[in-house]
């Protein structure tokens, strides 16, 4: 039955194929076809998504990480605390992100966000997909931690989900671990106000205290004791995850760590 279903899928996706052609996610030129992988599969190859000018721009982040924080460490041999995690610890424990937040990465995710592209999810999961491989595969971020009880995808005010119509964490979260959806909860965490706006512009410091009191756990009980991995589509200061992550770990939580699919990356890091 199985081997029926799966040539179905393939002659289906070749006909779309047809109908359709494969387009680059950021600028629409044609790409050649790529077999689509079998569910088993952990799912295409980005190139199945970006044309190859395009995905020679993207900029996948270094292994040698700061664990805290996920801050590039382009002139060290291994991983450890940078120095703003030495001096104050983010309220996550881990930090992991897949890529650098700039060219095709940020404009996907800007497509996806502004522009309601919702195909984008997709392209962007299966590029983060190989650098969170131990996030997925093991359901951690760490070797030597336990499981996660959950995937909590930072939620959007109400306001901001009545303008946008769609959560893009949790639509990336669910592309992300379409073979264990079950592990995604949303109820959670919620988020009641945006803060102050135009935060892009204010200090990390400023941030922190723009965003202070913008999340709540319905159900403290819920989340009392869990392990639990927050999930967003960038990092940039942390102060939106972190104020997150406080919120969860003041209502009981035992870990909260942090993924997301990039991260803005300082010119004086390099």
């Amino acid at each position: 039955m199985s081997t029926w279903l799966d040539t179905g899928r393939r002659w289906l996706g070749t006909v779309g194929d047809l109908l359709w052609p494969p387009v680059c996610a950021t600028c629409s030129r044609l790409l050649p076809l790529v077999e689509a992988a079998s569910p088993a599969e952990a799912g295409p190859p980005p190139s199945a998504h970006f044309c190859p000018d395009c995905l020679a721009e993207v900029e996948m982040l270094p292994e040698a990480a700061c664990p805290a924080c996920a801050r590039p460490l382009y002139n060290s041999p291994g991983a450890h605390l940078c120095g703003d995690c030495l001096a104050a610890p983010p309220p996550y424990h881990t930090a992991r992100s897949a890529a650098v937040y700039q060219g095709p990465v940020g404009h996907s995710i800007a497509l996806l966000k502004y522009h309601g592209q919702l195909h984008q999810v997709r392209a962007l999961a299966d590029l983060a997909r190989p650098a969170l491989d131990g996030l997925l595969s093991h359901g951690r971020l760490e070797s030597d931690a336990a499981p996660p009880d959950a995937v909590v995808p930072l939620p959007l005010s109400p306001k901001r989900l009545m303008e946008r119509g769609f959560n893009q964490a949790s639509l990336l979260a669910r592309a992300l671990f379409r073979s264990r959806p079950e592990m995604i909860d949303e109820k959670l965490l919620i988020r009641t106000s945006d803060g102050r706006h135009h935060q892009a512009a204010l200090s990390r410091d400023e941030r922190r205290k723009a965003i202070r009191g913008c999340f709540a756990v319905p159900a403290p009980e819920a989340v009392k004791g869990a392990r639990l991995i927050l999930f967003d589509d960038v990092l940039t200061t942390g102060a939106t995850a972190g104020e997150a992550a406080r919120v969860l770990l003041e209502a009981g939580a035992a870990r909260v760590d942090l993924a997301t699919v990039a991260r803005t990356v300082l010119s004086s890091w390099r």
